[in-house]
């Protein structure tokens, strides 16, 4: 159990299950009303900007019918919180946020009960508001639920099956609601792991290879532990870092270590990939397969063959890996900004070889992840330090190193063939992707580019294969994983199908759509933006896509414009449904991320590497979407209350790149089928 259970404060403790599928069922404490009428709500997942920590806020309020300010929410310290996987795949709300629902809710049935002997009044003419259970016919007689529990230790069990509130119900969710940690953001008071400091801390400046599977043959320190200000230089197995009394220090110094290293010859370049991806493709998975391609290509009007490519990118998050370690009577406690603070902690306890127990993980506030910071090397880093000095030890990348030593989107050349009649029914349809997966040292697992694969199309001849290949980059999460990659293929080549046969594309898509919710956001996107048919391309400069990721459905319209080789997408629209909307701001904030964020993926961002060298590390080479690129972005939400909440943050950035690419072609009839888009603009 976590903290909460344990709290000698008394009040009421729902505690439950956790795991959900990951684990074998262990029991946490969820939920606690404390004697003072306050809420604490506990949550394995982490606050990176996604919103999650209003959010949970707001499901607690409405469940347990108090004001959202007075819900705390606890999220991502492994002393505190109940075990959890990990903060990816838009499942916060989806998950943890319903387990919360259920424990309020079971909170709000407990408080009832307990108000029977008080009130004198059966539970059937009790009703709770504003954190006090009242008489429904007298709202004067009733009793706060501070009060109710206030001098006891109550604990209840989370019941699985308890009523939770309709949607007409609702005071609190389905509002447009200000993010509750919005001021200490933008004011600074929000605490992140670069952030963080503690007493006697040293700073470190781990020493990089100078190129990717360099070795280190000889070190010579003695310099630099001669240098004002230097506490130690540390060596441990690979790992040699200067320890300083400030940042400043320790840097100056790691420029005067002597290190003579071994680097790997004949290392590929970013243009040798996709020979790569298809040399060393291992066997393909299917993952979609439905009637006879030979069927479907022999009874098209007309066929189709194109190739994409997409390269690698950087997660490119705004804050930069940081972690403090910290030894004391053999614990180790790590401060770091990761969305996996449990599995950073089961790998610090392997490596120390110590109980999971001894090892206690916080995730401060997170300046972005994306996925990537999954991968958090700089916490094992700062651990093995703080052990050999002795003292708490700070590590935190620099921007190059950010870009440099974290993991990349990974590249995908996919290859299409489609066969449709000449009104535009597609008939047969062959997606052949293939995806890099393990990295240089092999630290990286397989990464799933199978995700967004699927055609939505209602197509009766389709076979859909993804093969994973060798990486010589270390590939890794991204927001939506290959479901952005896989996306822009597919609805790049729809609208190449609605050119050859002469078709409006969101005619050419309704076509071939059958799903409800897929059709509902397309014809909502398609109305809003104010799309009028016609063949592409029309020279309007507009285009459109569609999407489906963790389970919700997105669709996005999309004007722009090309003035001297420079594109500037001006407005975009988009629709989304992700069934129930807990917090429509925070959705909206999600989508409009995601849409800024594909824009940038579309049209500027690539990682550049030759000789085992990253050689765009920083801003100035690798370009993102600046302020003055973003567009005019309209959201619409439109998922049905009573359908369970799927996720917000990633379902809008898969079709995006496609729309703008289509876009492009639609304006100036170049067809492009590699991004990024602006590097191969003529």
């Amino acid at each position: 159990m976590n903290e909460a259970s344990q709290s000698p404060k008394g009040g009421l403790s729902i505690v439950g299950p956790v795991g959900m599928g990951f684990l074998p069922q262990q029991t946490a404490t969820w939920l606690v009303v404390r004697p003072d009428g306050s809420v604490t709500a506990y949550a394995g997942k982490v606050e990176y900007g996604q919103g999650i920590r209003t959010g949970f806020a707001m499901e607690v309020a409405d469940e347990l019918r108090v004001p959202p300010s007075s819900v705390e929410v606890v999220l991502g310290d492994t002393d505190r919180v109940p075990w959890d996987w990990g903060t990816a795949g838009s499942q916060s709300t989806a998950t943890v946020g319903l387990q919360l629902r259920k424990a309020a809710a079971t909170a709000r049935q407990a408080l009832l009960e307990l108000a029977t002997n008080r009130l004198d009044l059966p539970v059937t003419d009790l009703a709770c508001g504003e954190g006090r259970v009242v008489s429904r016919s007298d709202a004067d007689h009733g009793i706060s639920y501070g009060e109710l529990v206030a001098r006891q230790s109550l604990v209840r069990d989370l019941r699985d099956d308890i009523e939770l509130t309709q949607a007409d119900e609702f005071e609190v969710m389905s509002t447009a609601t200000q993010r509750v940690d919005a001021v200490a953001r933008v004011t600074g008071r929000s605490v992140y792991s670069q952030d963080v400091a503690v007493p006697g801390m040293l700073f470190a400046k781990v020493l990089r290879p100078p190129s990717f599977g360099a070795k280190l043959v000889d070190l010579d320190s003695s310099v630099a532990e001669g240098m004002p200000g230097v506490a130690q230089v540390v060596r441990d197995g690979d790992l040699v870092a200067v320890l300083g009394e400030t940042d400043e220090q320790a840097e100056v110094a790691a420029k005067v270590l002597r290190a003579q290293w071994d680097e790997k010859a004949d290392q590929p370049s970013h243009w040798d990939v996709p020979d790569i991806l298809l040399r060393t493709a291992r066997e393909a998975e299917t993952t979609q397969e439905v009637g006879s391609l030979e069927d479907g290509f022999r009874t098209a009007d007309g066929i189709l063959e194109a190739t994409y490519y997409i390269p690698y990118v950087s997660n490119m998050p705004m804050e930069p890996r940081a972690a403090v370690a910290q030894w004391q009577e053999g614990r180790l406690t790590v401060w770091a900004g990761t969305q996996r603070p449990f599995g950073i902690r089961a790998e610090l306890a392997q490596h120390f070889e110590i109980d999971e127990d001894s090892v206690r993980v916080i995730a401060p506030e997170i300046g972005g992840g994306f996925g990537g910071k999954s991968f958090y090397t700089v916490a094992a880093e700062a651990a093995r330090l703080a052990k050999a000095a002795g003292q708490p030890v700070r590590v935190a990348y620099s921007r190059a190193e950010e870009m440099t030593w974290s993991t990349f989107r990974p590249a995908a050349l996919i290859e299409v063939k489609s066969g449709f009649k000449s009104d535009g029914t597609i008939v047969a349809w062959d997606f052949r992707a293939y995806h890099a997966a393990s990295g240089p040292t092999g630290q990286i697992g397989r990464v799933r580019g199978r995700r967004g694969s699927e055609t939505p199309y209602a197509v009766q001849n389709v076979k859909v294969a993804v093969s994973f290949s060798d990486s010589p980059l270390a590939a890794g999460s991204y927001r939506s994983l290959g479901g952005a990659v896989n996306h822009f293929a597919r609805e790049a080549h729809i609208d190449e199908i609605a050119e050859a046969v002469g078709m409006d594309p969101v005619e050419l898509r309704l076509r071939n759509l059958t799903h409800p919710r897929f059709r509902r956001v397309l014809e909502t996107a398609a109305e809003r933006f104010g799309w009028s048919g016609a063949k592409p391309p029309s020279k309007r400069g507009v285009g459109v896509a569609i999407g489906l990721d963790v389970g919700s459905y997105a669709a996005t319209c999309v004007q722009l414009n090309v003035l001297a080789s420079e594109v500037k997408v001006l407005r975009v629209t988009a629709a989304l449904d992700c069934g129930l909307t807990v917090n429509p701001e925070g959705a909206a904030n999600q989508v409009e991320g995601s849409i800024v964020m594909g824009m940038g993926t579309a049209l500027y961002e690539a990682t550049d590497f030759e000789g085992g060298r990253v050689l765009n590390a920083g801003f100035t080479r690798y370009r993102v979407p600046r302020i003055n690129d973003a567009p005019t972005i309209d959201v619409a939400l439109v998922g049905d209350p009573d359908t369970p909440s799927t996720g917000a943050g990633e379902p809008a950035i898969v079709p995006i790149a496609a729309a703008i690419a289509n876009a492009v072609f639609d304006l100036t009839g170049e067809r492009h089928r590699e991004l990024p888009i602006q590097r191969h603009l003529r």
